[in-house]
């Protein structure tokens, strides 16, 4: 099954699917009922019925067969997840049990390790992309300072071998969702399980090939039961990246109980704002060939991209926006940043369905520029929020980086040694006024070579200067801050 396939809306899945097995059967049975005259007549008919029930049962065991797999493997995704955030849970509870310094530590580690796994590895096990190298810095960062602590008593002693033991099960629950992740349905058992459905649609046109009628009749019932089947398997399949799919949900509700401190509250809403921010510019960039097309009335409203960009972040995320009240600190800056997209949608309107200009240069960075200067006039005084970029590659001045976003972006996201993908947090300045601030590295993808890559030097389709880049390097970073109150 092709990528293009699983990608689709749940409803677009079953139309695909059943359009293309009547399609099959349609023109299968065609293409019998005109071969069914004079002696082919004849050696249709000679075709024993007998031969349906057989051929029946043989497709139902290709089923059962398929379906086992898909269904096992959503089972030990689900199982995985689970163990994981139990393990997880356990750990948080106990961390009370060495107040102060080491109990704050392990709640941030275990935060950063539901964090890093719900924004950073789901996104990968979707796409079939996370492998067991990737290490999880995080609970081995707390599987060290639980080692390291030196118990009082026999019940810190007790804490400390449990809060161990939990770490290594999370660690294998770990693996066992990331190894699951690489599960699917192959290309032999697709083929075996099609070619035996189409041997017996074939079939059943011949057994009844005298008799148009009961022909379509019959093929119609079994294709029905064919296209269920598939829908079945194919929206099951792959279980974190399938339509339905297994979702951080289980490890996002540990997080409560470990966000107990300001900092790390602050470190939620702004990874939040971060992730509708990239969902937004993901929509935009999808949108290109759309948005550039010289037409009017694209639909490309306000309402449809707000719709277009919850869907990515649910799917990204595994979880929908969350519906907060706006006055809350937390649902006040999402609706500000939702609002700021709607604003930037609206007075873009005349430019996307300008018919007299091919290029309109409304692509993804300058969009996310325009969305985050909306949000920070909306919201200056509780918030901020920023495209950057290391200063050789900037093009907007106002998107240089500030003297913290600088110094992180080249003593950590550009170190040799730095983990790709992770991101740097901090309690530091920001504008004169303290702040919690947090900025997520961005790496290029094949959409922004076509603008950033080679060869350098040439000049790109919005008229500037080509990086060089290659995809897989570092080519900007959202930049988010809490203002500390």
């Amino acid at each position: 099954m092709e990528e293009w396939l699983f990608s689709l809306p749940v409803v677009w899945l079953a139309v695909v699917i059943f359009t293309a097995v009547g399609l099959v059967t349609y023109a299968l049975h065609a293409t019998v009922a005109r071969l069914a005259v004079g002696q082919w007549t004849r050696v249709f008919k000679g075709v024993s019925p007998g031969m349906l029930p057989p051929l029946g049962v043989v497709f139902g065991l290709f089923v059962a067969f398929v379906a086992s797999q898909v269904w096992v493997d959503q089972e030990r995704a689900t199982a995985a997840v689970n163990r994981e955030a139990s393990a997880l849970s356990t750990v948080v509870f106990l961390s009370a049990s060495f107040p102060g310094r080491p109990e704050a530590e392990l709640r941030s580690f275990i935060q950063q390790h539901i964090q890093q796994a719900a924004m950073q590895e789901w996104p990968m096990m979707a796409k079939q992309t996370a492998t067991l190298s990737i290490t999880p810095t995080a609970l081995a960062g707390a599987m060290k300072l639980a080692l390291s602590l030196t118990p009082s008593g026999p019940g810190q002693m007790t804490a400390q071998r449990e809060i161990t033991n939990a770490l290594e099960t999370a660690l294998d629950a770990r693996r066992q969702r990331v190894s699951v992740s690489q599960s699917h349905v192959n290309a032999v058992k697709w083929t075996g399980l099609l070619v035996q459905a189409i041997c017996t649609l074939l079939a059943i046109a011949m057994v009844h090939c005298d008799d148009r009628r009961t022909s379509a009749i019959a093929m119609g019932i079994f294709a029905a039961g064919i296209a269920v089947a598939v829908f079945m398997i194919a929206s099951h399949d792959r279980p974190f990246g399938g339509k339905i799919s297994v979702g951080p949900g289980p490890l996002l509700q540990v997080l409560p109980e470990a966000a107990a401190s300001r900092t790390e509250f602050d470190h939620t809403i702004a990874l939040q704002l971060a992730a509708v921010l990239r969902s937004a510019r993901a929509v935009i960039s999808d949108q290109q060939d759309n948005i550039n097309e010289r037409r009017v009335n694209k639909n490309l409203t306000a309402d449809r991209i707000i719709e277009a960009v919850k869907a990515d972040y649910a799917k990204t995320i595994g979880q929908s926006i969350p519906t907060l009240d706006p006055s809350s600190l937390e649902g006040g800056l999402l609706q500000a940043e939702l609002q700021a997209i709607r604003d930037v949608m609206d007075r873009a309107q005349p430019l996307i369905n300008d018919p007299k200009r091919g290029f309109k240069g409304f692509i993804p960075a300058a969009f996310t520029h325009l969305v985050a200067e909306d949000f920070n006039r909306k919201v200056g005084d509780l918030a901020y929020l920023k495209l950057t970029a290391p200063p050789e590659l900037v093009r907007n001045p106002r998107n240089y980086p500030d003297v913290w976003e600088d110094k992180t972006i080249k003593g950590k996201l550009q170190a040799a040694k730095w983990e790709k993908g992770s991101y740097v947090t901090d309690e530091t300045e920001l504008d004169g006024k303290k702040a919690y601030r947090l900025l997520i590295p961005e790496y290029y993808e094949p959409s922004c070579l076509a603008c950033h890559g080679e060869p350098k030097g040439e000049l790109d389709k919005t008229g500037g200067k080509m990086e060089g880049g290659k995809l897989g390097d570092l080519g900007g970073a959202i930049s988010v801050g809490i203002y500390l109150q």
